[in-house]
């Protein structure tokens, strides 16, 4: 993840960072990556455990107004 925050440009984005797990949870690492992003607008993120859809990972960013809904 270090080299993806580095390496992109995020001037003009929003940046929503998410992960899956079945234990450990989002800690610090949004604010870390906007750190070594350095650019964009970072939103704060969210966990959600390893068996997540895609639809769940959708219907939770249509709930903060990310897409339209359905």
């Amino acid at each position: 993840m270090k080299g993806f925050g580095e390496a992109n440009d995020f001037t003009g984005k929003t940046a929503i960072p998410f992960c899956t797990s079945a234990s450990s949870g989002l800690g610090e690492s949004g604010e870390l990556l906007e750190e070594l992003a350095g650019s964009g607008e970072w939103e704060e993120g969210a966990q959600f455990p390893s068996n997540v859809s895609g639809e769940d990972i959708r219907a939770w960013l249509e709930e903060q107004g990310y897409f339209p809904k359905r």
